[in-house]
C-alpha cells in the first residue's frame, strides 16, 4: 500500500523515525510491518489509553525528524512498504519482497504502476567511451520500446544514457536513488531526473534530507538489481560498482549479461571478467528477451499471485485487446514456426516494430519463441 508523502507532518516523521532508529533491529520492525503495523497509527485516537503506543512515540521520538526539514520533492512522494498489504492499492514490488534483505519501505515519485512491469537494470561505468554511450542508448530505446522498464542509477556516464534512451522511446525508465528524493545525485542530473519522474519513476529506500554518501551506494546497487529480471553491464572497469551491482544479481538469482570488450580497452576489463564468470554475452536486445522467456513467466506468475484480483495493479504491460496489427500477426503465425525478418517483411515494418508486438503477445501468453522461431500459442 502506498503512503503520500507532505500530507501529515507528525506521520511522515514518525514513519522516518521508524524506519530509521537504531533502538529497533530489522528483525522487529519487519514483523510489525507483517502484522499490519505503521507508525501513522500511532497518531490514531482510540478513545482508551494505550501505554505500547505511548512508550512507541517515546522511542521514535526525535531520532527522524531531521531529514524532513526543508523537504523539497521533484513530484509527489510515496511510500511503499515491505509486509501486510491490504486487498486494493498500489504495493511494494513482489520481485523486491522475494529477498531477505529487501528495504522495508521505498520512496517513489512518479508512477508507481511502473513498478509492476518486467524490468531490466543497465549500468556501467561513469567515464564511458563513444561506444558504450552509443550502447547504452540503444539497449535502452530498444528494451522500453519493447514494453520493459529500464531501471539504473541515475550516475554519469552509461546510467544516464540508458536513461535517456528509454526516454526518446517514450517508454518508461526508473532510477534508483542513494540519496533521499529531495537531494539529486549528481546535481546537476536534476533535469534528467525530473525527466525520468514525469515518465517513470525516481525510487529510493532513503528517507527524504539523506545526502550522498559511500556507504549507501552498495545497498543502492542491491535494491536496483533487485528490481529487476537482468542486469546488463555495458561498460565497466575492474574493480567497478557495476561490478559490485552484478554481484548482487547474481546473489539475488537474477540474470547477468555483459559486453564483450577488446582486452586492451581498460574500462571493459570488468565485463571480460563477468563473462568469464559464466555472465551472458550482451549481444541484441531481442537475443536478450529469448533468454528471458523462463523469467518473464515466473515473473508474471509471481505478480499474479502478489496482486490477487485488483484491477488497478494487472500484471500485463498492455491492454489485453488485441489491436489490428497484433492480430495480423497470429493470423501469419497460424500453426507454423515463424522468424522475425519473415513476419516483418509480410507485415511491410521494421523488425524492432514486431519485435515490440512479440514481446507484447509473449507476455499476455499468445506466442513463445522456439529454437525454429516464434509460434502461436493462443489464437483467435
Amino acid at each position: 500500500m502506498s503512503y503520500l508523502l507532505a500530507r501529515n507532518a507528525a506521520a511522515d516523521r514518525l514513519w522516518c523515525e521508524f524506519l530509521t532508529t537504531k533502538l529497533i533491529d530489522r528483525a522487529s520492525k519487519k514483523k510489525l510491518l507483517a502484522e499490519g503495523f505503521t507508525p501513522p497509527k500511532l497518531l490514531e485516537v482510540d478513545g482508551s489509553p494505550d501505554s505500547r503506543k505511548s512508550q512507541m512515540i517515546a522511542l521514535l521520538q526525535g531520532t527522524g525528524a531531521a531529514f524532513l526539514s526543508g523537504m523539497k520533492l521533484l513530484a509527489p512522494c510515496h511510500l511503499l512498504h515491505w509486509g501486510k498489504q491490504p486487498p486494493t492499492g498500489t504495493h511494494y514490488p513482489p520481485m523486491l519482497s522475494e529477498l531477505s534483505d529487501a528495504p522495508l519501505a521505498l520512496f517513489v515519485s512518479g508512477d508507481l504502476t511502473c513498478l509492476n512491469r518486467p524490468a531490466i537494470a543497465i549500468v556501467g561505468t561513469r567515464r564511458p567511451s563513444k561506444d558504450g554511450l552509443k550502447l547504452a542508448d540503444q539497449m535502452g530505446y530498444e528494451l522500453a520500446s519493447a514494453g520493459f522498464l529500464v531501471v539504473s542509477g541515475l550516475a554519469h556516464g552509461i546510467d544516464a544514457a540508458a536513461h535517456r534512451g528509454a526516454l526518446r522511446s517514450g517508454g518508461q525508465t526508473l532510477a534508483v536513488m542513494a540519496t533521499g528524493m529531495d537531494r539529486i545525485y549528481p546535481a546537476h542530473h536534476y533535469r534528467l531526473a525530473e525527466d525520468v519522474a514525469a515518465q517513470g519513476a525516481l525510487v529510493s529506500e532513503f528517507c527524504p534530507g539523506v545526502a550522498p554518501h559511500r556507504g549507501h551506494f552498495p545497498r543502492r546497487n542491491r535494491t536496483l538489481s533487485g528490481l529487476c529480471l537482468a542486469t546488463l553491464v555495458v561498460e565497466a572497469g575492474h574493480p567497478s560498482g557495476s561490478l559490485l551491482t552484478a554481484n548482487a544479481a547474481v546473489q539475488q538469482g537474477r540474470e547477468v549479461f555483459a559486453a564483450p570488450w577488446s582486452l586492451f580497452h581498460k574500462n571493459g576489463s570488468g565485463c571480460l571478467h563477468l563473462l568469464s564468470q559464466g555472465a551472458q554475452l550482451l549481444t541484441t536486445p531481442k537475443a536478450i528477451i529469448e533468454q528471458l522467456g523462463v523469467h518473464l513467466s515466473g515473473w508474471a506468475a509471481l505478480v499474479s499471485q502478489d496482486m490477487g484480483n485488483r484491477p488497478e495493479a494487472a500484471p500485463t504491460i498492455r491492454p489485453a485487446s488485441l489491436d489490428p496489427l497484433e492480430r495480423r500477426l497470429l493470423t501469419l503465425l497460424g500453426d507454423g514456426e515463424h522468424d522475425l525478418g519473415s513476419l516483418a517483411a509480410a507485415l511491410q515494418c521494421s523488425s524492432r516494430r514486431v519485435l515490440t508486438l512479440v514481446t507484447q503477445l509473449e507476455l499476455r501468453g499468445y506466442v513463445a519463441q522456439t529454437s525454429a522461431g516464434l509460434k502461436a500459442v493462443r489464437h483467435l
